[in-house]
């Protein structure tokens, strides 16, 4: 990447594009307000008006706002619904790129269209709950607007790189910062991000995310549109004020809830008046509306969604297993964190460890354009795993793409080589593969619990010999960070697929001097410790995993042998009658105990837990059961009846 690419952070509410210039960011902001672009778009008629052109059509004014106003297309790109305007059927995503479009001309007439001023590559952020398919959409509409997106990037990741990158002593920092765990929250206007981060081995790794859309500052919004309604209403005893308003005025009330809220979260405000003319069709002084709201009644109408918002730290920190002391740093950012209830239970929870950010309202778009101009690449913060049978009966994971890997920039893709497995219980006729990644970064015991991304099932021939039918799971991940896994059966023949996109990033810092490690089980290529359970408790809740019946071979298919032990006990004995001899020493004591348990009495035909409860019975007179189920010699040697 070259510093002809820019950063743009497109937000719910506004959008802004920075690039770096001369060693400093420079943000194309509003030329009158200075500030961010409203993400605003009204079709008038057949012609598009984007920005704040669009917005101060919904200022106070004699008239009601016009028709074909669309406040906030990143949200019907995030839903995947249509947006009607007058009946008509818009894309989202043509929605979406008239507001690119508009991004880019501001950028070629502010420098007037000079060579290498063109807005045409960008590093693009996106909130963390933006999914594969969201993804796609989004890099649809950019290139509807002539622009290409180079990589994504989570928008609390580009602002803490860019709160990074703002300290006069950046190594000073990341060494304070080595090893700690940071918390960026970021509250916008459409949704709230939060984001874990460890900074280790020279990189930016995403512990966890978690994303909320129903406490964005449009929830606020909405609440302080009922509250002026409210009291409009009871000023005059209108019982039914909702059927007075004026065609167009729900949404001019809305833009001015949004400039109460913004005023009342400035330091030293307690009061706002908001006066709409002709908001009701009266003809007496409830015609139009005048209203006052206190940061009293702010406050009061918003507690409930503050405290929801607020309570999704916890949610996060107990996700992680980690408490509010282990956090060193809290970055807020986004508009809502100006709310003094914000920002005060934000203080209580991390005392002296939120700092202040000046360029709040442009601190992401600055850091996809540092991100843009240092060259960084996004790759893996956690391995994408492989579960496997092992002898235990637990499983093991393999790793597939090792944490660290660099991940795919435009129009690239990340091909994972062929992953051989082997079916080693065919009997139910299909062969199930799980993906996982650990929920920490860093090295992953197989003790350490994972979280499932994905699973996958294929047809196999039931009646094959165990360790015969050969699976092949082909992995690829595309530019938009969406991983689809391919597996096909040798034969029977079946072949499935499955896309995941549940994926945590690391961003490799410009002085890093050491790769990220990579998980346990590719270092050096050790053996893996067999510890731990099936139960995994995350977040209080109890998973089990199930016994995988394909294992992952590594090398050439012809040491194949020992894996017999993986072989569940009641089914190896059926293809091996010399594999329970004591003198082979080939069988485990899983598949000891499973033979016993589940082959029946080759003379009454019952299981262990049947001969246990009714005793001998006539056939088994000469050989008692119990003694035969002792037996460690294989079937029909020395006198021992046949198991089966």
């Amino acid at each position: 990447m070259t510093n002809d690419i820019f950063g743009i952070d497109f937000g719910t509410t506004n959008s802004l594009v920075t690039r770096i210039g001369n060693d400093r960011a420079i943000s194309y902001t509003d030329i009158a307000t200075k500030r961010p672009h409203p993400s605003v778009l009204w079709y008038r008629g057949s012609e598009i008006v984007v920005g704040q052109e669009a917005r101060r059509h919904l200022d106070p004014a004699t008239t009601a706002a016009p028709q074909g106003f669309v406040r906030s297309p990143k949200m019907a790109l995030r839903h995947g619904s249509a947006i009607f305007v007058d009946g008509h059927k818009i894309d989202p995503t043509d929605a979406v790129a008239e507001v690119l479009k508009f991004l880019a001309v501001d950028v070629a007439q502010s420098r007037g269209g000079r060579p290498g001023e063109n807005l045409t590559k960008a590093v693009l952020t996106i909130p963390v709950n933006f999914g594969g398919p969201q993804r796609r959409a989004l890099r649809i509409a950019a290139n509807k607007a002539g622009i290409g997106i180079v990589q994504f990037v989570h928008e609390p990741v580009a602002a803490l790189y860019a709160y990074l990158r703002s300290q006069t002593n950046l190594t000073r920092e990341l060494a304070r910062l080595d090893g700690r765990t940071i918390l960026v929250f970021d509250w916008g206007g459409g949704t709230l991000d939060l984001t874990l981060c460890r900074i280790q081995g020279g990189t930016i790794q995403q512990i966890d995310s978690l994303g909320d859309n129903d406490v964005g500052g449009d929830r606020f919004d909405e609440r302080i549109l009922n509250l002026l309604r409210e009291k409009h209403a009871r000023q005059h005893g209108l019982p039914d004020v909702l059927s007075l308003e004026q065609p167009g005025m729900a949404a001019k009330l809305l833009h001015q809830s949004e400039l109460v809220k913004i005023a009342l979260s400035k330091a030293g405000a307690e009061e706002e008046l908001v006066l709409i003319k002709d908001y009701l069709r009266t003809e007496d002084v409830s015609r139009d509306l005048l209203v006052d709201v206190t940061r009293t009644e702010l406050e009061k109408e918003c507690r409930a969604v503050v405290g929801q918002g607020l309570g999704r730290i916890e949610d996060i920190l107990t996700r992680a297993g980690i408490s509010h002391r282990d956090v060193e740093l809290c970055l807020a950012t986004g508009g809502m964190v100006n709310m003094p209830s914000i920002r005060d239970g934000l203080a209580e929870r991390f005392l002296g460890r939120v700092p202040v950010i000046e360029n709040g309202d442009r601190i992401i778009s600055e850091g996809a354009a540092w991100i843009a101009f240092d060259g960084l690449r996004l790759s893996l913060a956690k391995p994408i795993e492989l579960l496997s049978a092992d002898s235990t009966g637990r499983g093991t994971y393999h790793t597939l793409v090792p944490a660290g890997a660099a991940l795919p920039i435009e129009n690239e893709v990340l091909s994972v080589p062929n992953s051989r497995l082997y079916c080693v219980d065919p009997r139910e006729g299909v062969a199930c593969i799980e993906f996982a990644k650990p929920l920490m970064p860093g090295w992953a015991m197989v003790s350490a619990p994972r979280r499932t991304i994905a699973t996958l099932n294929v047809a196999v021939d039931r009646n094959a010999s165990p360790l015969l039918e050969r699976l092949i799971c082909d992995l690829q991940i595309d530019h938009d960070y969406v991983a689809k896994a391919t597996l096909r059966s040798s034969g029977r023949g079946d072949a499935q697929e499955v896309e995941f996109h549940d994926l945590d990033f690391a961003l490799s810092l410009p002085d890093a001097k050491t790769p990220p490690r990579s998980s346990w089980n590719e270092r050096n290529g050790e053996d893996v410790p067999q510890r731990g359970g099936p139960e995994l408790v995350v977040a209080g809740v109890v998973t089990v995993s199930q016994r995988t019946n394909t294992v992952y071979v590594r090398g050439a298919e012809d040491h194949l042998d020992p894996l017999w032990r993986l072989v569940p006990g009641d089914i190896v004995s059926q293809w091996r009658p010399y594999h329970f001899d004591v003198r082979s020493g080939a069988s485990s004591a899983r598949q000891k105990e499973e033979r016993e348990f589940y082959v029946p009495c080759s003379l009454c035909r019952r299981m262990i837990s049947q001969i246990l409860a009714e005793g001998p019975v006539e056939a088994c007179r000469t050989h008692s059961c119990g003694i035969e189920r002792q037996s460690p010699l294989a079937p029909n040697q020395g006198g021992v009846a046949d198991f089966g």
